[in-house]
């Protein structure tokens, strides 16, 4: 950075934890921290409250610990705040338009629901093979229409996370087993026709669901597999792979997320001993191609900024690979680095990418006050008898 230049992470903080006061993050904002102080600019870490609070307070690293002080206006934001009910808050709101009337870009400005990312994906026709099918879940004709197709199939709520309140439903010979990935102890139950079915999923959805086509998944030691890709942003137009790792479910859950048991391993380690030398380096290329596909897809047909994305990709047993869910605020468990020393190249993304977005709101404002104080003149060219009009800026 030229100059010096504030941060901002904006999260819940827990302030009765020193010990762990952002969080799932707070090893993360330490690394964020770190990297933007060997980049000369200033880092703070604040809740909503705090920013928008009479007197601005945040949290600054000083001497490896964060201490509460004042600070000033960020001039790049990056919102992690984890709760939907905060976002949709008038005070949320309120922050928001005085970014924008401050001209302070925010990125990851909200999250995007399941059926929000679907809606979009399916826009591009070049993504829609990787698409499993789709819909909301609104009538016991939608579940009968989507069981009539396919043997599997998944309700998952639109705002879900982590794996949480995800309905299987398998169909049997003479009958439809239901299992839920969040029950601690009936883990399943068995429901004879789809009209004794939906009643009860009625009774246990509580939000807007999603049903999806269900995808006969690669194993490993007879677990289900997926891929966590993280994708970040460079600059406006581009995107990069800064992680990826390959997630193998619990023997007790068909869901892979860490967060209900799943077991992390690298990519590499799972697709050599899934595919013979050669495939798998192809599936490699394009479980990241598909990613930078993906992310370059959604934040270009978005409202709003976003810097990053965790993708979540599946390989069928036939090798084909299916787009299973978008991120929009990743978890930062993934991709933690390998010694104490080292910031991980996701922190260090954010981190350039907050840059970037500070340098380009700089460089916007000197092409604007060049304009304003030289405005351009007019020439006129005559050209076979016809009137020509350009303007031209003055060197």
């Amino acid at each position: 950075m030229s100059s010096t230049r504030a941060i901002a992470v904006i999260t819940e903080i827990n302030e009765t934890d020193e010990t762990n006061l952002f969080g799932s993050i707070h090893d993360f904002c330490k690394e964020l921290a770190e990297y933007t102080e060997t980049k000369g600019g200033l880092f703070y870490v604040a809740s909503l409250a705090m920013y928008t609070g009479h007197e601005r307070l945040g949290y600054m690293l000083e001497n490896n610990r964060w201490v509460k002080t004042y600070v000033p206006e960020a001039d790049c934001i990056y919102n992690r705040i984890h709760s939907r009910k905060t976002e949709h808050s008038p005070k949320f709101q309120e922050f928001l338009q005085h970014l924008q009337n401050s001209h302070i870009p925010i990125f990851n400005e909200r999250f995007l629901h399941k059926w929000e990312v679907y809606y979009h994906l399916a826009n591009y026709d070049y993504l829609c093979p990787f698409l499993p099918e789709t819909q909301m879940l609104t009538s016991k004709q939608t579940l009968e229409q989507f069981l009539a197709k396919y043997e599997t199939v998944f309700i998952k709520p639109i705002y879900g996370s982590q794996g949480k309140k995800i309905f299987r439903i398998q169909k049997k010979e003479n009958h439809f087993l239901l299992q839920y990935s969040t029950f601690s102890m009936e883990k399943e139950q068995i429901y004879p026709s789809v009209s004794a079915l939906f009643p009860a999923l009625k009774e246990r959805i509580r939000q807007p669901v999603i049903i999806q086509q269900g995808i006969p998944l690669q194993t490993y030691k007879s677990r289900p597999v997926d891929f966590r890709l993280l994708c970040h942003r460079v600059n406006d137009g581009k995107w990069k792979l800064t992680s990826a790792v390959a997630r193998v479910a619990s023997e007790e859950n068909f869901v892979s997320n860490v967060a209900r048991g799943g077991e992390l391993f690298h990519i590499n380690h799972i697709l050599n001993e899934l595919y013979e030398p050669g495939i798998n380096t192809s599936q490699k290329n394009f479980l990241k191609e598909l990613s930078l596909e993906i992310a370059a897809a959604l934040s270009a047909s978005t409202t709003g900024l976003y810097g990053e994305f965790g993708i979540d990709l599946a390989l069928d047993t036939r090798g084909k690979p299916w787009i299973i869910e978008v991120n929009t605020k990743p978890s930062k468990n993934f991709d933690t680095p390998l010694s104490a020393k080292r910031i991980r190249p996701s922190a260090k993304a954010i981190i350039d990418y907050c840059t970037y977005l500070i340098n380009k709101k700089e460089r916007d404002f000197l092409d604007f006050l060049r304009l304003f104080n030289d405005p351009p003149t007019s020439r006129t060219r005559i050209r076979n008898g016809n009137c020509e009009t350009s303007l031209s800026l003055r060197n």
